[in-house]
């Protein structure tokens, strides 16, 4: 049974990045994502916001198939936490959208509270490549 909940787990988190890391290959540059991290003042949006997509397309498809379950799952759950401090530090925005950003906040910290499940558990029986 664990090994099913594992690929579980695996298949019910990585839509959500899959989906994320596509819709913003058609975000225009200066716009999206580069110009969240270029507001955010992180150094080189564009090189950045290339790593943010790469990892939110590549890891997840590493997760659904199984392989370096272990590396993705981790890669995944720093992204995710990092997003918190960067996309969705609740404290900066005005009081309106405060509730809304900490929700989405504490939505990031449970994903990523999965993926380093996943991280220390490793793919299970039903992968291409168990870790």
């Amino acid at each position: 049974m664990s090994d099913l909940g594992l690929l579980i787990g695996r298949l019910a988190v990585s839509p959500m990045f899959l989906l994320a890391g596509w819709n913003k290959l058609g975000w225009p540059p200066g716009a999206g994502i580069t110009g969240l991290l270029a507001a955010r003042g992180i150094p080189l949006p564009e090189v950045a916001a290339a790593g943010a997509v790469a990892i939110e397309i590549i890891a997840p498809i590493l997760l659904i198939l199984g392989v370096l379950t272990r590396w993705a799952a981790w890669a995944l759950a720093l992204f995710t936490l990092g997003t918190i401090w960067i996309a969705h530090a609740w404290w900066t925005y005005p009081e309106a959208q405060q509730a809304a950003q900490l929700g989405v906040a504490l939505k990031n910290l449970a994903v990523a509270g999965l993926l380093v499940t996943l991280a220390m558990a490793g793919s299970g029986r039903y992968a291409l490549r168990r870790d």
